[in-house]
């Protein structure tokens, strides 16, 4: 499948489409990884209230937090999620922790169902956070069984953020400590964040650790609180020509075989086809790939090219 084709959402954090290639895959399972106050469940609220511009179904789980203070938390970063609906408490639902068990293994598959045969366009989910879950199957070995039930039927219904926490000291990581190991590894992308407690710029930072389909950019990119989104992530340092999406389309790399296939030919009028082919896709910023394919199908059409011999 071609990575550029792949459908997207946007994340609604600042930055993080940018380092995604255009945003998180449709249908995906993503986690945002990081010790307490990182900045975790702003990332979540944010993808939630972007899902309310959106027109999205949202379902966002707490397993910790009341809706009442989360929404307070949201607003007090500028992000309204109440100018958005008349029963903003509504779209939070705490889960009290003697239910998780029941919940996530009868009661979320069993509405993941419903909603789905309701014929619901795209839901968001937010499980915030996922580590509770964890503590409540201490092995591997159970924690994978049951999360991979569990993504298989929300990821059926719509795109999942879920936050995990890293149990670290202030200022040190260890992305790959037992509590994160597995849904890391189950995850389609990972972002971690971290508040290193250096100051300056990168003070709070942010890397994509993972994310299939996508070649997201590498690197590490100050992460800071604003007003509004809440969260942004400075990508000025992201050269813009590794942003021309084209380079990574699968149709225009399926061209330029084709061209320096022709290149090579033992008749010199394809080669001479094949650089004039060279020299109208160097112009690919300007002009639509669809187009550049057509041309070329054009210049490499088999009695055309007899009509060149002739």
């Amino acid at each position: 499948m071609s990575m550029i084709n792949t459908e997207r959402i946007s994340s609604g954090i600042e930055g993080i489409d940018v380092l995604l290639q255009g945003g998180m895959i449709k249908n995906s399972v993503n986690s945002i990884v990081g010790s307490s106050g990182t900045g975790k469940t702003t990332f979540a609220l944010a993808y939630l209230y972007q899902g309310l511009l959106n027109g999205d179904h949202t379902l966002y789980l707490s397993f910790e937090e009341t809706p009442s203070k989360l929404i307070g938390e949201a607003e007090a970063l500028g992000i309204d999620i109440r100018g958005l609906t008349n029963d903003s408490e509504d779209l939070i639902h705490l889960v009290e922790s003697e239910k998780i068990v029941e919940f996530m293994t009868n009661i979320l598959p069993a509405l993941a169902q419903k909603l789905k045969h309701r014929n619901v366009k795209h839901t968001r989910i937010v499980l915030d956070p996922l580590t509770p879950i964890l503590w409540e199957f201490p092995s591997e070995k159970e924690q994978r069984k049951v999360l991979t039930k569990i993504y298989q039927h929300l990821s059926s219904l719509g795109t999942v953020l879920q936050t995990i926490e890293e149990p670290n000291a202030f200022g040190q990581t260890d992305i790959g400590a037992t509590e994160t190991r597995v849904p890391i590894y189950l995850s389609d992308s990972v972002v971690h964040i971290q508040n290193l407690g250096l100051g300056g710029k990168y003070n709070r930072t942010c890397k994509i650790i993972k994310s299939r389909k996508t070649p997201h950019h590498e690197g590490i990119y100050p992460l800071n609180f604003v007003n509004g989104p809440g969260i942004a992530i400075d990508t000025s340092s992201v050269e813009t020509v590794a942003m021309d999406t084209v380079v990574y389309d699968i149709r225009y790399q399926e061209l330029m075989k084709k061209v320096k296939d022709l290149s090579k030919d033992k008749d010199p009028k394809k080669r001479i086809i094949a650089q004039i082919a060279k020299n109208l896709l160097g112009e690919r910023e300007k002009k639509d790939t669809i187009q550049n394919m057509e041309l070329v199908e054009v210049l490499t059409d088999k009695q055309i090219l007899q009509e060149v011999k002739k």
